[in-house]
Parts: structure tokens; sequence; C-alpha cells
């Protein structure tokens, strides 16, 4: 059975091949976990959730696939049941900035090095930005994928070298500024910020936005 990847998950499975072993970090359904090993981009994915019954859809497809044993799981809280380089490929992507920065200092507390990140936030993107930034790894990709009518931001990095972006590099993205599709999407976010503050003129976290918009589309056009 050919497992059938949306445009965010097939950005992910780009980024995260070419290793031996991936952690996929909040699995859920298993279909990336799966998919890496299914076509030859990962000898073993490990898939780990904080929810036992959640894994559980992960275990049933890899045992349907007959993947059991190249798919393992493993249930426990972001990267607490992955030991420091057990796995070449790190992939957390389907929950909020916050949380995913936080999975990351925690690992980087406990002295647990990876080669390789893949992350793809749902929501602030910056606080992954400026977790990277004490993580000794350098942003190798930074970019933007539509899925389901909505842009998520899929980053990457190799372990290495020591990030320090500026104030829109960590609002838009370390490569912003050559992005070819950014001006069209950053128009589009400062229309929908001025319509909105039309009705609501004092509100200070929409006015800081459309600033670094602003910016951000100025340096574009230099």
């Amino acid at each position: 059975m050919p497992i059938r990847l949306d445009e965010r998950l097939t950005e992910i499975a780009r980024l995260a091949e070419g290793a031996d072993t991936v952690c996929d970090v909040g699995s859920d359904h298993g279909k990336l976990a799966c998919w890496l090993v299914q076509t030859g981009r990962a000898a073993r994915v490990i898939a780990t959730d904080i929810s036992a019954p959640s894994l559980k859809k992960a275990e049933r497809l890899a045992e349907e696939l007959g993947l059991a044993d190249e798919v393992p799981t493993r249930v426990g809280d972001g990267l607490d049941p992955i030991a420091d380089g057990e796995a070449d490929v790190v992939v957390i992507a389907g929950m909020g900035g916050d949380l995913i920065a936080r999975i990351l200092e925690r690992a980087r507390e406990q002295g647990k090095r990876f080669g390789r990140f893949v992350l793809s936030p749902n929501t602030h993107a910056e606080r992954v930005r400026e977790q990277l930034q004490r993580m000794g790894h350098t942003v190798v990709h930074d970019g933007s994928v539509g899925c389901a009518g909505k842009d998520y931001t899929v980053i990457a990095t190799r372990e290495g070298g020591e990030e320090k972006f500026d104030a829109l590099q960590l609002a838009f993205g370390k490569f912003f500024a050559t992005d070819g599709e950014f001006r069209a999407r950053a128009a589009a976010e400062l229309a929908q910020i001025n319509g909105l503050l039309a009705g609501n003129p004092g509100a200070a976290s929409l006015a800081e936005r459309k600033r670094l918009l602003e910016e951000a589309l100025k340096e574009c056009a230099e």
C-alpha cells in the first residue's frame, strides 16, 4: 500500500532523506515515518509521541506495511526517549513553535546532539529560530510551503557553526530577502493587517508586525 504525503510532509521528507536513522517526534499517524522507510529515504525511523493512543496509529500502520522492525515506536515527551546521537536526523512538525523550542532546549540541556533537524512549526516560527541560535547548528533551509490553503514554515539545519539572526530574519526566515515568493506573501499579509488596524488602530502586536513587514519589503526591494 503506497503512502501519499501532503505538500508539507513531502517537503519535510525531502529535507530529511539520506539518513540512516530518523527520529519523528510527535509522529501521530506515522505516515512520514513509514514513507521514509518504504521509499528507501531512511533505513530506520524511530516514531515517538507523548500520547500512547496516538502512537498506536503509527504502530498499526507500520505493522500493516510490514515495517514494524524498521519503524519502532516509543512513548515519551519530545526527545526524552532518544539517546544522544541515536538519530542522524530529528523531525519535529505539527506543533507550535514554543513547544518545538522547548523540546530543543531540553535536549540541549541533557547534552544530546543530533546531526540534522527538520522543523515545521504551526505557529511562532520565530521562537524556533531564537532557539536554534543556541543549538550550535547552521540553518541550511528556511522556507515556506503551501498546504491545504495555508503556508507552513519548514526549517532544516546541520550540526556545526553558529547562527545570529537579525529581527527580520527571526520574523521571516534566514533567507527571506532572496525568497522569490516572500514579497507576494508579505504584501498579502500587510494588506490584511492594514484592514484589521483600520478597525482597531490601537492593536500593538499588529502595529509591530506591520512595521516588520514594511521593513522586510523595503529590504527586498533594495
